[in-house]
């Protein structure tokens, strides 16, 4: 894949991304965040290995136990963690916290690269981390720092920063995975291994929330949609990543916030505060300081 193409591939991904908090709050009316993750991974991780399977294109010669542990480590975070609790996020709070939330990716990704990677951040840099955290404060606080109830608190937004944590881990763990394995590869293992953990996951959480509709052609729609483009999505987010790196890669999610806010309001008639959009800003800009200066050295 050549950088232009990488590129264009990155500003798709993310608009696909960003439409997640909004068309998942629909499908969450009728089925709990546990159950709606485990169905879409599983009809991603079929999709992802039939595509395995029919490829000559793709090596196989990677999946064995030796890889275990590394693919086990991707789909703990990127599906089990990230994916899984995304929707539990979305349940908990506005889609248009969760898109605005999830705009401080970059910088979680950049400060895991600092650690995993060695890769070095400039003051400049340093400042867009401690800028892009105000905002997100701005955000879950509504503006009241210092004067917020901790009853007012958004428990969805916590739990979104949190599935933004796994998202890091598996972006930057994963730079380094590939190095020994295709990103097709890996995707398909990781995707495989998180869905399996779901199970369990949903199992033990039936009881807490309403019954499914599993008859709800809306839900299933927006599962088929999520589970096979947000496959390929994931496809096309290594390909990016491996050519042009983790850092530069999450830049690319600055137009998730735009696209999220706006599919909120349109869809589900969620209104956003000045709080929100100055919280946003903060973010955002934070995010752009983060992802200036050269590139970074590993």
């Amino acid at each position: 894949m050549s950088a232009g193409r990488a590129y264009l591939s990155l500003v798709l991904i993310v608009v696909i991304w960003a439409s997640y908090p909004t068309l998942g709050k629909v499908a969450l009316r009728d089925l709990p965040p546990f159950l709606l993750a485990t169905i879409r991974c599983s009809l991603a991780s079929i999709f992802l290995v039939t595509l395995l399977v029919r490829s000559t294109a793709t090596p196989l010669h990677g999946l064995g136990w030796s890889a275990f542990g590394t693919f086990l480590f991707l789909g703990v975070a990127g599906y089990w963690l990230s994916t899984q609790f995304s929707y539990l996020g979305y349940y908990f709070t506005t889609a248009a916290n969760a898109v605005i939330l999830q705009a401080a990716t970059p910088v979680l990704v950049a400060v895991g690269a600092r650690f995993y990677l060695g890769e070095r951040l400039t003051r400049l840099q340093q400042l867009g981390v401690a800028v892009s955290v105000f905002g997100v404060l701005v955000v879950i606080t509504n503006g009241r720092l210092a004067l917020l109830r901790f009853e007012e608190l958004r428990a969805g937004d916590f739990i979104t920063l949190g599935a933004l944590t796994g998202w890091a881990a598996y972006t930057v763990y994963g730079k380094r995975a590939m190095r020994d394995y295709s990103p097709e590869l890996a995707t398909t293992a990781a995707y495989v291994l998180g869905t399996l953990l779901m199970f369990p996951t949903a199992a033990a959480t039936a009881a807490y929330f309403p019954a499914p509709r599993l008859a709800s052609p809306v839900a299933w729609t927006i599962i088929v949609y999520q589970a096979v483009v947000g496959a390929l999505a994931h496809l096309w987010w290594y390909r990016a990543v491996n050519v042009v790196g983790p850092s530069i890669s999450a830049i690319f999610l600055n137009l998730q916030p735009i696209v999220g806010v706006v599919l909120a309001w349109l869809i589900l008639g969620e209104t956003i505060g000045p709080w929100q959009i100055a919280g946003g800003m903060f973010v955002i800009a934070g995010v752009v300081l983060t992802g200036s200066g050269p590139r970074p050295r590993t």
